[in-house]
């Protein structure tokens, strides 16, 4: 196999350009159809299918516009998490996807800084709201994967562009698992036992 490669995996000609990342990339959709379940969760749902569906398009067919749409759906996807059960999470949904598209549209080159926040904007939110031990394990997961990543991108020393087994592949699984880890558990957040206790004071 010849060509270029994009996140350590060889980009080959015809629909799927990168078959493991491309494919992995569902991963999303299908938890996204999970989350959707949850009315509560529904724009995390809705996140998660753009994240898929973008991704897809991103190291699948390669459309005109496709890593647009795959930057913005991450960096929504991180803010629908980030702002969920808070008084931000109104914003969370078309504003957001909105503001973010528009800013990435005029300046791509945010991309990564945004998701770069995002992330950590995301992670320390659900820390505070539900620091679970099935919060922990997700971030655990997502952290697996991160490393996993990293190690395998293309100027990782585990890269191998020509392997079935791509670690950006299993980013995508390990991603995709931990939200729907995360967002399929039940109860009342640690903020929302916060504003009952603080109602109970007061009365």
């Amino acid at each position: 196999m010849t060509g270029a490669f994009l996140d350590c995996e060889r980009i080959l000609d015809g629909f799927l350009a990168q078959p493991t990342n491309a494919l992995t990339s569902l991963a999303f959709v299908g938890v996204g159809a999970v989350v959707w379940r949850r009315p509560e969760r529904r724009w995390i749902a809705a996140a998660l299918l753009a994240t898929g569906v973008g991704s897809f398009l991103f190291h699948g067919p390669m459309p005109p516009g496709a890593q647009w749409a795959h930057d913005v759906s991450l960096a929504w996807l991180l803010v629908a998490v980030g702002a969920f059960a808070t008084r931000w999470a109104a914003w969370a949904g078309w504003p957001a996807l909105l503001g973010i598209g528009a800013t990435l549209w005029v300046v791509p080159a945010v991309a990564d800084p945004l998701a770069g926040i995002g992330a950590v904007l995301a992670i320390g939110g659900i820390l505070w709201r539900r620091p679970t031990p099935r919060t922990w394990f997700a971030l655990g997961l997502l952290g697996l994967g991160a490393v996993v990543g990293r190690m395998s991108s293309s100027e990782g020393p585990w890269c191998n562009p020509d392997t079935l087994f791509q670690g950006h592949g299993f980013w995508h699984l390990a991603a995709a698992s931990a939200v729907v880890i995360w967002a399929s558990e039940t109860g009342p957040a640690s903020s929302d036992l916060r504003n009952v206790a603080l109602g109970a004071t007061r009365n």
